[in-house]
């Protein structure tokens, strides 16, 4: 079972941060439904790709926080710079 899947031992997160996920988790999940029902407008992809890179971020800034491996966070990070960058782009932002 350690060839796919590696065994990590993580903390668990804490309440305002799970929090905070479930209620960002809803807004997207809202984005999607009314990009979808608004004839596939870009708008709501850019927003939901935002909430996306800010998850992970602050699942970076979590993961930092726990002192996990460096590889961990630095993934988190980056993922999370792309979505952002990917939503300023589809927003025309900048």
């Amino acid at each position: 079972m350690g060839l796919f899947f590696e065994k990590i031992k993580r903390t668990k997160s804490s309440k305002p941060i799970v929090a905070i996920r479930i209620i960002l988790s809803i807004a997207m999940i809202a984005l999607f439904i009314l990009g979808y029902r608004d004839d596939f407008n870009g708008t709501y992809l850019g927003y939901a790709f935002l909430i996306v890179g800010l998850l992970n971020v602050m699942n970076g800034v979590e993961s930092h926080y726990h002192r996990d491996e460096k590889k961990v966070y630095v993934m988190d990070y980056l993922l999370g710079i792309l979505f952002i960058f990917i939503a300023i782009t589809e927003l025309g932002i900048g």
